[in-house]
């Protein structure tokens, strides 16, 4: 076989040109948000492990993950991280790090910054044992008001219950354990009984006794596109109280071979109340999984237009997240693609049928030769737009040296929501340190230092995660909501809150899950603009009950209780 052919084994596709209907990028509007990386500054010191030796083993290109959490109870955001050890036989003294580590967000010092302590031994999570982890999803199951972590891996997905700011891992009490290499996972309650299920997304079938040979260069191994590996079926699981979960992957009718799951993002796309869910796979159709409301779903993917590209072709879709983007009308889904690929970004104003706008957006042109792994859309800059975040780089270190304008490393690329379903990205000195390059993969958002403005952490893959701040210096610039469920989840996850503000109208949605192998914060935080107040914050709980709030002003942080007056 020759060596051409067996680059485009080991790339997922041929590289090519920018399709014809990929306008050039347009100029950048002139502004900046100059982000500031303080990982180090602030105690968090976790460095991703990946085990590569040479072998060029295909998971180690895929991990890690973060996800954001209050696992103490204490109103400020924690951060749990997951990393992978080296290969069974080998040892690293370099890196001791276990699998999951904790750091406890012990608030603002007189600097300025929130600092963080290693507090992983303390909360249980170093007896996880050093297994290959990947990411994690945040759900209160058992709706206690403690956070608890699902953590997926390699070989298969850990369930910790938070007993009190401990973890016990209750894998298989929980029914939860299926084998397989999972990946994202996401919590919703799909049935409404006010119990959060879980789907779990599960990637390609690879082994180290299946691993197989691939080459850039018809020499040299590299890693092997997932074309190469079977696909397997995620799984979703039923909460049926007491701490057990029931498969009902085939009875939900969400069983399909012809997935290779990475990215997970539930929604209510379609306005009647019923949570729905987007599967990003790698190489294999999106599925798009409509609620039908009597526990089962129909993937309506295909028709709906967000399954393949406009050629019909799959892409290697990474993570995934939605988000009202034209203040009220319909709502957006961003999926993070494969280098030499438009980055997806559809819009449904009603939930039949989505269109592509990425073109036109200024989000593909602009991302086309990027390799997008994290996304999420959060308002950056607090003008009451949702702005969108990709978290780039590669899976190939030596991949320039086949495709030259195509970087290992690669910045972030965060986008400026201009309205219109327009988006400008700001330039690299615009965005300060966060226009460094990178070779990204689990991101999330967080107040992390109480400010009102909400700040990015970045897993790198096998090296140091960094925690850029938001200089946006909130004041009484944004309104900060946390909902609890009585009725419904505790989460809240799957509620809606509208704000009307001035005259824009901007939809956000509690969400169990978004992004890629990570778990952004579930407080929402609308931006104000110049505007002074909300002047009126309509929510819709999972139970279907409303209650609405008026003339909440800026700079407010509020609890709202399902039912109740905050």
């Amino acid at each position: 076989m020759t060596g051409a052919i067996l680059g485009v084994l080991s790339c997922r596709r041929a590289p090519a040109p920018a399709p014809a209907s990929v306008p050039a990028p347009s100029p950048t509007p002139t502004f900046s948000l100059p982000f500031a990386e303080k990982s180090e500054a602030i105690g968090v010191r976790f460095s991703h492990v990946n085990g590569a030796r040479g072998k060029k083993w295909m998971p180690e290109t895929m991990g890690g993950g973060v996800a954001v959490l209050d696992y103490d109870g204490d109103g400020k955001p924690d951060l749990l991280f997951v990393s992978s050890p080296v290969w069974p036989g080998e040892t690293d003294t370099r890196h001791p790090n276990p699998t999951l580590v904790l750091y406890r967000n012990e608030g603002v010092g007189s600097d300025g910054l929130p600092h963080f302590r290693d507090a992983t031994r303390e909360a249980g999570l170093d007896r996880a044992g050093a297994f290959y982890g990947m990411g994690a999803a945040v759900g209160d199951f058992d709706n206690d008001g403690k956070d608890d972590v699902l953590v997926t891996a390699l070989d298969h997905a850990r369930l910790f219950h938070n007993v009190g700011g401990r973890f016990e891992e209750v894998t298989a009490k929980a029914g939860i354990g299926a084998p397989g290499w999972t990946t994202s996972a996401a919590w919703f309650d799909y049935d409404g009984d006010g119990l959060l299920d879980l789907y779990v997304c599960h990637y390609v079938d690879w082994t180290p006794a299946r691993d197989l040979f691939c080459t850039l260069d018809g020499k040299t191994k590299s890693y092997c596109t997932p074309e190469r590996y079977p696909g397997t079926s995620s799984r979703l699981y039923r909460n049926l109280g007491k701490g057990r979960f029931e498969d009902v992957t085939q009875k939900a009718g969400v069983a399909t071979t012809n997935q290779k799951a990475l990215g997970v993002a539930p929604w209510d796309f379609d306005g009647d109340g019923r949570i729905d869910f987007l599967v990003a796979n790698d190489t294999a159709p999106n599925n798009l999984f409509r609620n039908k409301g009597d526990g089962t779903f129909e993937d309506v993917g295909i028709s709906a237009g967000v399954a393949v590209d406009e050629a019909g072709r799959s892409r290697g879709s990474m993570g995934v997240a939605w988000a009202d983007t034209k203040n009220g009308k319909g709502a957006a889904v961003a999926i993070g693609n494969f280098s030499n690929e438009l980055k997806s970004l559809y819009w449904t104003d009603a939930g039949e049928v989505f269109l592509d706008e990425s073109p036109a957006s200024g989000v593909g042109p602009s991302s086309f030769l990027d390799l997008t792994f994290g996304l999420f859309f959060f308002d950056a800059d607090l003008d009451g737009r949702m702005d969108l975040l990709l978290a780039n780089g590669h899976v190939e270190p030596t991949v320039q040296e086949v495709q030259k304008e195509v970087a290992y490393r690669q910045r972030p690329m965060l986008y400026r929501n201009l309205g219109g379903g327009k988006f400008a990205a700001l330039s690299a000195e615009g965005a300060g340190d966060l226009g460094a390059p990178l070779v990204a993969r689990g991101a999330a958002y967080a107040d992390l230092d109480g400010d009102g403005d909400l700040d990015v952490i970045i897993v790198q893959n096998g090296g140091p995660a960094r925690v850029f701040l938001n200089p946006a210096n909130a004041a009484v610039r944004s309104v900060r909501v946390r909902l609890v469920g009585s009725k419904s989840n505790r989460d809240a996850v799957g509620a809606k809150a509208t704000a009307s503000i001035g005259g824009l109208r901007l939809t956000q949605q509690v969400t169990g899950g978004q992004s890629y192998l990570s778990s952004c914060e579930k407080t929402l935080t609308f931006g104000l603009g110049a505007a002074p107040k909300i002047d009126a914050l309509e929510i819709r709980w999972p139970s279907g009950a409303t209650q609405t709030l008026r003339d909440v002003p800026g700079g407010s942080r509020l609890t709202v209780t399902e039912g109740s007056t905050p």
